[in-house]
């Protein structure tokens, strides 16, 4: 459960700055697009993707688990 909430925490921050680097590179892009700046941070694309999918992923688990957990309390 530990590593699941770890995990969390560490996607959650990829995300972020993944976000925020795109933001970025997308306004210098704008405003030179000869530079193709987009192009060449594509690895950035693929971080926040799959930082996005294991986020999810380890919500639907956390909320899985409470919901089973308030199940056996009640029993």
């Amino acid at each position: 459960m530990k590593i699941i909430e770890l995990l969390k925490i560490i996607t959650g921050h990829a995300c972020i700055i993944c976000g925020i680097a795109l933001l970025v590179v997308q306004i210098l892009d704008w405003y030179n697009p000869f530079m193709d700046f987009m192009g060449h941070s594509m690895f950035l694309f693929y971080i926040l993707c799959i930082s996005a999918i294991c986020l999810g992923i380890c919500e639907v688990y956390l909320k899985q688990s409470d919901r089973m957990r308030k199940i056996r309390r009640r029993r």
